[in-house]
């Protein structure tokens, strides 16, 4: 009999794994769990019989489920070759389990379950994402009446796109999750979690797949100096709307929304630096219809006269597809950050209360609605650098001595390193990494000055100081709102940003403590 042992998510459930069929997606669950039991035992180092427990238990499991999962399939498939494949991956299952074993007798019984471990991860997700949606969405075809070639094709055209990049993306992650986690579990000395911790930026490096435009862009466009149209195709009439005598010498901003005119002056103003510019915006019509398009603009000179040339591609199926994996990434990075709150229930909370404080700055600021929604999420993870430091470090029950501080000092380049390859529509990895970062330069790690540290990393910073004070931490009770106060008072303009923090003391004062903190 094993011993009975907190689970921890080196396979954390995600809404994406769902594929509609409310049997199977309680049996991939269940299959989960048994995973995740496998890798807590496994980091926890738990005995060889323990290991061989679990592990049996899973592949049990598996053959239950496997056969319980082929009856549902048979109903559409029968024996058509997309059924006998699935069932072909299930027969090898165990197999390959039980070859792993086998090709590692020679290895520490931790390195062959640990390799076992990997490959289940792997596995599971993959047939999940791809093998079983894909069934699941045959299935659902047939029941509503398509024939199976029908419904074969239906499906295959639902994998591709954006859902590929969804499940590439994924699997990119879990492929080291399971790993990543099993270091930090196993972790007992401070140089061997610095050995893990190379490992881990490594292990941790994501690299995020955004929709590419393939095809040919529809528009081509001619300004001058004065953003005046002088050279355009037959496309560009085509969805305008305008005729060719309407468009000769018109304006760019009166094809754009005046909202975004600024923005795009801005750039065009700095494309000296870059020599290019790539901006987003509603075409708009002649019948006031918006077209959302990428636009670019590249100059260049002709006959001693400066113009700016560009195409501009119709991206708005691109948004939907965006839209969607945007929320599964949002998904993916808010299970990983919760993982973080599970090693360090200290201080679970600390990035939520960081976030709302944050927020309130930010909305007295005067952020736009798509600049809070990245201050949001970017205090709600801001912390996510402390995956790499051991969790008997997090919570330890006294100050931490210097050569422990300078361990916890590398959490804001560490969540940079866990975060640079992820394609977010907001400034995330700058928040992550400059939130320690000091008006003064005295702030870690690269010692920005000033406006060189992000207006977002800056209400973080303030907020995560001010929440800080006023909580309890391992090492001493919660030193309450006037303690923190005080601290932002007397280093105001100096570590901390004037603005921002007489807007939180202006919000503390206004609402009388607003924030779940202490009094």
């Amino acid at each position: 009999m094993v011993r009975d042992i907190d689970v921890v998510e080196v396979f954390p459930w995600n809404r994406n794994f769902e594929t509609g069929v409310k049997l199977i997606d309680a049996q991939h669950q269940q299959l989960v769990h048994l995973l995740n039991q496998l890798g807590a035992y496994l980091g926890q180092q738990s005995t060889t019989a323990e290991l061989d427990e679990v592990l049996n238990s899973l592949a049990a499991y598996a053959e239950y489920h496997f056969e319980a999962e082929e009856q549902i399939w048979s109903k559409a498939f029968r024996d058509d070759p997309w059924f006998l494949a699935h069932k072909h991956t299930h027969d090898s299952f165990v197999e390959k389990v039980m070859q792993l074993k086998e090709e590692g007798e020679s290895k520490p019984v931790a390195l062959v379950f640990e390799d076992i471990l990997k490959f289940l991860s792997h596995w599971l997700a993959f047939h999940i994402l791809d093998s079983d949606k894909r069934m699941a969405k045959v299935l659902y075809g047939v029941e509503s009446g398509l024939l199976l070639e029908q419904a074969k094709k239906q499906a295959d055209i639902e994998m591709s796109g954006s859902t590929q990049v969804l499940v590439e993306t994924v699997l990119s992650m879990y492929d080291n999750l399971s790993s990543r986690t099993l270091d930090l579990l196993r972790e007992r000395s401070e140089r061997k979690w610095m050995e893990a911790q190379l490992r881990a930026h490594e292990a941790l490096e994501k690299r995020f797949s955004d929709a590419v435009i393939n095809h040919v862009p529809g528009l081509i466009y001619l300004y001058d100096h004065e953003m005046r149209l002088v050279r355009w195709n037959q496309k560009f009439i085509d969805l305008s709307g305008f005729s060719a005598q309407e468009l000769e010498q018109k304006p760019l901003w009166d094809l754009l929304p005046e909202a975004c005119h600024h923005a795009l002056q801005e750039l065009l103003d700095q494309q000296d630096e870059e020599g290019y510019v790539e901006f987003e915006a509603c075409l708009q019509s002649k019948s006031k219809n918006c077209l959302p398009v990428l636009f670019t603009f590249v100059p260049l000179m002709i006959d001693g006269q400066s113009y700016f040339a560009g195409v501009g591609i119709d991206i708005s199926k691109q948004a939907v597809a965006e839209k969607e994996s945007q929320e599964a990434l949002l998904g993916v990075v808010s299970a990983v950050a919760k993982s973080l709150e599970i090693r360090d229930p200290y201080t679970a909370g600390h990035q939520q209360r960081v976030a709302e404080i944050s927020v309130a700055v930010g909305e007295k600021i005067g952020l736009s609605a798509h600049q809070l929604e990245g201050l949001r999420l970017g205090a709600s993870i801001h912390d996510i650098g402390k995956l790499g430091i051991p969790a008997e470090m997090l919570m330890k029950p006294a100050r931490l001595t210097d050569s422990e501080y300078v361990i916890i000092k590398m959490h804001a380049q560490t969540g940079r390193e866990i975060l640079k390859d992820i394609k977010f529509p907001w400034p995330i990895v700058q928040i992550v990494s400059q939130h320690h970062e000091r008006m003064d330069g005295s702030g870690y790690p690269l010692g920005l000055v000033g406006e060189e540290i992000l207006l977002e990393a800056r209400i973080v910073a303030v907020s995560d100081v001010f929440e800080a004070i006023s909580s309890h931490r391992p090492y001493r009770a919660a030193l309450g709102v006037g303690k923190a106060i005080e601290e932002l008072q007397e280093n105001r303009g100096v570590l901390y940003d004037a603005q921002i923090v007489d807007i939180l003391i202006e919000l503390v004062e206004e609402s009388q403590y607003p924030f779940n903190v202490a009094v």
